[in-house]
């Protein structure tokens, strides 16, 4: 015990100095400096007032998984393009803490490796500048009433690159997430923060959100995620903007009473570009929507607004199942291989003579779901899909020909006048129509992302 004593007291003696051996566990007081070859073994804490500065190029090992960074005054990791500061320790290692410490702290150009948190923060602010997370459980964890900057920099192979929680709001722009396992930007509890110019590949989720979120998500991309962006009662937030979806699985996902705005996107090529499940009726207004499987696919009351969008070359543009009625106006459809479809569900009729309110409500129950919004499902219900009033490009002929018939274009009661559901009972009830009369004349100027025009 005495020769640790002693070993902190030399070190606040000398704290000016460079430190390039073995540091044990310490409190670092004034102004200290590490370089060159830097082992922990023991917890650190950067006492209030002190400043630890990690020079250009500085290796940081860390001995065992208990080891920790506390920060209390601040922390300055100034490494370069050519000379990165890179932090490596066994799996699981507890990276650096920000415990209600004075704005300042800065990490520029350095490297997190294997990390449980490498940079986990409680009601601090600081800056993230080209700095590398990887391989590790969080990259930031944020987890209450933190504000940093998190700029230019990389996340890769990790559970989750930013937790985003309790009230904080990083500005997360210009960064790069490749192989998150679990989410990307993973936001609750009140949190916030402008999400843009980020480049989002082959994550689980890119970016979940699963309360309000009132900010943008802007000019990013997201390629080949298997969801890009996941709302979960957002109800009328984010705005959904100016990205572009590509390749993945799910490019927005809406579920339990989300309606954020989706506005000016383009979803090109992907498996299901706006997934609405379960009362999830977000503004689709001004989108390009080309060469998915299936456009907009809406499910258990999901009622969006859908005007101003181009749908191009889809195998499938419109989905409509278990009483979902959208508001699809002033579109341009052009060469897709089905315009609606509606599924087996898709019947008022049922909703007049069963009722799916009361099986939901049921169900939430059982489940001790106490979401308040469900009491203010609807009740009663049309008995079709309104896509009147849109442009059908090259198919408008066709139309022309049956009317208000049955259209190769549209699956409704004309393909399917009947159903049965063996789960609710023996009876027999109507399928919905798809009504398409009348149809524009001439396209719909102005449609789409305002880039394209």
């Amino acid at each position: 015990m005495w020769r640790r004593r002693l070993l902190i007291s030399w070190i606040v003696a000398l704290a000016s100095l460079v430190l390039g051996s073995t540091c044990f566990g310490m409190e670092l007081t004034g102004k200290v400096k590490w370089s060159g070859q830097v082992d922990l073994q023991e917890p650190v804490i950067i006492k209030p007032g002190a400043t630890l500065t990690i020079a250009p190029g500085t290796q940081v090992s860390v001995a065992n998984a208990q080891v920790k960074i506390s920060v209390r005054g601040l922390i300055k990791s100034q490494g370069s393009a050519a000379a990165p500061v890179v932090f490596k320790g066994p799996k699981g290692w507890l990276g650096i803490e920000f415990m209600e410490a004075p704005q300042g702290s800065s990490l520029v150009w350095t490297e997190f490796y294997s990390a449980q948190a490498a940079l986990s923060s409680f009601a601090t602010d600081f800056k993230v500048e080209n700095c590398t997370f990887k391989d590790g459980e969080f990259g930031v964890r944020l987890l209450r009433e933190a504000s940093p900057i998190i700029i230019n920099s990389s996340f890769e192979n990790n559970q989750v690159g930013i937790a985003n929680e309790m009230k904080s709001g990083p500005e997360i722009r210009g960064n790069s997430f490749i192989n998150q396992s679990r989410s990307a930007i993973l936001a609750s509890h009140n949190s916030k923060g402008a999400i843009a110019e980020n480049r989002f590949e082959k994550n689980k989720q890119a970016v979940t959100l699963l309360q309000n979120y009132p900010d943008r998500i802007s000019q990013n991309t997201f390629i080949e995620n298997e969801v890009g962006v996941y709302c979960s009662q957002t109800k009328s937030t984010p705005l959904i903007e100016d990205n572009l979806f590509e390749r993945n699985q799910y490019g927005v996902l809406n579920f339990s009473f989300s309606y954020p705005v989706i506005k000016n996107n383009r979803f090109i090529n992907n498996k299901t570009a706006v997934h609405n499940d379960q009362y999830g009726s977000p503004v689709v207004e001004s989108n390009l929507f080309r060469e998915n499987e299936l456009a907009l696919y809406n499910y258990r009351k999901s009622n969006p607004k859908v005007r101003l969008n181009s749908f191009e070359q889809n195998a499938m543009a419109l989905y409509c199942d278990f009483s979902a009625y959208p508001e699809v106006k002033e579109n341009n459809f052009l060469g897709n291989v089905v315009g609606v479809k509606l599924g087996i569900y898709q019947s008022a009729d049922w909703e007049r003579r069963s009722g799916s309110k009361k099986i939901m409500q049921k169900e939430s129950a059982s489940r001790r779901s106490q979401n308040p919004l469900l009491a203010n499902a609807p009740e009663t219900f049309s008995d079709f899909v309104d896509v009147s009033g849109n442009w059908w490009g090259d198919d408008t002929a066709q139309l022309a020909k049956v009317g208000e018939g049955n259209s190769p274009l549209f699956y409704d009661r004309h393909d399917e006048p009947e159903v049965t559901y063996k789960d609710y009972g023996p009876g027999i009830y109507k399928l919905d129509r798809v009504h398409f009369s009348p149809w524009l004349s001439e396209p719909v100027k102005g449609v789409g992302p305002v880039e394209l025009q």
